[in-house]
């Protein structure tokens, strides 16, 4: 699932949420003395590291404040920005009269992530614009605090880097197996009296054949866990990944049993019955893979239907 999906399924409680933040903090002495504002800006990137920068507009859409930068980021962000005209922003054009607003995730030019910009004007008692407070935001960082996957995404690496020493050692594996299967065609050109007994074909086939399936086994290993970003709060996440690995297996399983019958019909026609039940078990993994992402798939439809009417109650409330 993209950025984009995962944000519009929770743009309402991750827009009260960077906008609370923000009004907690927007009071009107801010905009009447700099060293406030500068002050409060980087007391509130030091409390919330998915901050990456914040800085303040007057009324006309001009910054009135340098960029007050994440230190995470080093000097890779410009903190320079006092007296840029920021009116054609999107921000800035849709602020609505009353509360804050969140853009669509889009890419940072400052940072390469993907982020939002989060913007909250601030009034005087008699309700008169004052200035607004803007601040980029790392999506994945915040959306991982307003889930509570703070401490699972801390040890991705750990786990990213586990996965890789595993598909490392089953791609070692494959190529000894791939090695060793062409080693056996080999013996096709040769005197030797497994040929005339079929025994260099089969047992050719059956390695290359584990060592395709192995490869694919680690070739999904290493695209699933390592290479692509996971949803884990997702079903579909699961399930793609569990129909690519059963999927792999069952590749291997179908050419091992039609080896199996070829070997059988030539050598040993009475046990052509197992090779049979293979087949058999062939097809019932098919079967129930099949059941498993057609249930999967309606439990999720069920999930987001339940979880969109419980948000639509909440706005009614």
């Amino acid at each position: 699932m993209n950025s984009f999906e995962r944000y519009y399924e929770v743009r309402p409680d991750l827009s009260a949420f960077l906008v609370a933040l923000l009004e907690g903090v927007g009071r009107p002495e801010l905009f009447a003395d700099d060293a406030v504002l500068e002050r409060t800006l980087k007391c509130l990137i030091h409390k919330y590291p998915f901050f990456d920068l914040c800085y303040a507009l007057d009324g006309e859409g001009r910054q009135i404040c340098d960029n007050v930068v994440n230190p995470r980021h080093g000097k890779r962000l410009n903190t320079a920005g006092k007296g840029t005209d920021r009116s054609y922003r999107g921000y800035f054009r849709h602020l609505p009269d009353n509360g804050g607003t969140l853009t669509a995730p889009y890419l940072s030019s400052a940072t390469g992530e993907i982020c939002l910009t989060a913007a909250v004007p601030v009034r005087d008692r008699d309700n008169h614009l004052l200035g607004i407070l803007v601040a980029d935001v790392d999506f994945k960082r915040a959306l991982a605090l307003l889930e509570g996957d703070q401490g699972r995404r801390r040890a991705e690496p750990l786990f990213k880097a586990v996965y890789a020493t595993i598909f490392l050692g089953l791609f070692i594996i494959s190529l000894s197996l791939g090695y060793h299967g062409f080693m056996t065609l080999g013996l096709l050109w040769s005197n030797n009296s497994m040929v005339t007994s079929y025994v260099a074909p089969f047992q050719a086939t059956i390695l290359l054949t584990l060592a395709l399936a192995i490869f694919d086994l680690a070739k999904t290993i290493f695209e699933e866990e390592v290479l692509i970003h996971k949803d884990v709060h997702r079903h579909s996440t699961t399930r793609r990944t569990l129909t690519r690995f059963i999927a792999a297996i069952l590749i291997a399983i179908s050419i091992e049993a039609l080896m199996l019958v070829f070997k059988f019909a030539i050598d040993k026609p009475d046990h052509l019955h197992e090779a049979a039940w293979l087949i058999f078990a062939v097809v019932g993994l098919l079967l129930g893979l099949g059941v498993y992402v057609y249930l999967g798939a309606r439990a999720e439809i069920m999930l987001l239907h339940q979880r969109d009417s419980l948000r639509r109650r909440n706005r009614q409330d």
